[in-house]
């Protein structure tokens, strides 16, 4: 199977956005956060996504066989808080690719692919989120040189009426 990696188009947006939300049922599924169920929310967050596309400070990658887009990547830069030094960062948002063709490289090509764009940018440094239960994700980051920088704690609290 002949994987191309390729720049998102406006045509891309809606496809894009049930990526997104494939990849949001996958962490609710193992202790993420519950997914919006609402479709006219959906709608037009596909619009926003179309929007994002245009952006030249986001990067959306698909990764695609002859039949089909397999996977996704989204990126964008950000810059520190103005308390640090100035300094150009991209940040991974997602990177999923569909369950069926997963083990095959695709994620890391994505990865791969956009991290070379984000330094033709002029980022300085990669960062993403993944879930610390995500033992195949935590690998193949680790295998791309990322490396834990710090830990996010969570606390449930009940709310008080």
């Amino acid at each position: 199977m002949g994987i191309q990696i390729r720049h998102a188009e406006d045509r891309d947006g809606h496809f894009i956005t049930g990526l997104i939300r494939a990849t949001l049922q996958d962490m609710e599924s193992v202790g993420g956060h519950e997914v919006n169920q609402n479709e006219d929310f959906w709608r037009k967050y596909a619009e926003k996504i179309v929007e994002s596309i245009r952006k030249g400070d986001r990067i959306y990658l698909l990764a695609q066989t002859d039949r089909s887009i397999v996977g996704f990547l989204e990126g964008k830069i950000v810059k520190l808080q103005e308390v640090f030094a100035h300094r150009k960062i991209f940040h991974i948002s997602i990177v999923y690719v569909i369950p069926q063709t997963r083990r095959r490289g695709i994620a890391a090509s994505l990865a791969e692919e956009a991290l070379q764009w984000a330094s033709g940018q002029g980022c300085h440094e990669a960062d993403l989120n993944v879930l610390f239960n995500n033992d195949k994700a935590i690998g193949l980051y680790k295998k791309l040189g990322f490396n834990v920088f710090r830990y996010q704690l969570k606390k449930k609290l009940l709310p008080i009426a």
